[in-house]
């Protein structure tokens, strides 16, 4: 995987550490990390390490130096974008509760109309006596 050696250099100096430092806190030897700040590729399990000693998001390391240079890593996410799909997944919840509770309440209240029917059809002065006289 090809890292963005400007980057990683900015971020080990802004720290104020050795080459050797960054790679002794990173699990690598002193070699491997003198090669990606030279531009060499590195592994996924460098990536890794790496990110994880800058305490930086391994996109941040990832590309060439005219991408992200030593001002700014390569990719910015917006804030809102991520939590869109909280919100998708939140308002889907909501909808299928919503169908839910309709659905149980109208197969219920169809239940109940069924036996009503029935009632009504196998007995109609049963049927008769349960109205309301004011409706009639």
């Amino acid at each position: 995987m090809k890292l963005n050696a400007e980057r990683i250099r900015t971020l080990r100096e802004r720290r104020a550490w050795s080459q050797e430092h960054l790679a002794s806190f990173a699990g690598l030897s002193a070699r491997t990390l003198q090669r990606i700040e030279a531009g060499s590729a590195a592994t996924h399990e460098t990536c890794m390490a790496l990110a994880a000693a800058l305490e930086v998001p391994v996109v941040d390391l990832v590309g060439s130096g005219a991408e992200g240079g030593a001002t700014g890593s390569p990719t910015t996410v917006d804030p809102m974008a991520a939590k869109v799909p909280t919100w998708v997944v939140m308002a889907l919840l909501l909808v299928l509760l919503v169908v839910w509770f309709g659905y149980t309440v109208g197969k219920d209240a169809a239940l109940r109309d069924n036996r009503a029917d029935t009632t009504c059809t196998s007995d109609a002065a049963a049927c008769d006596e349960s109205r309301d006289p004011v409706t009639l």
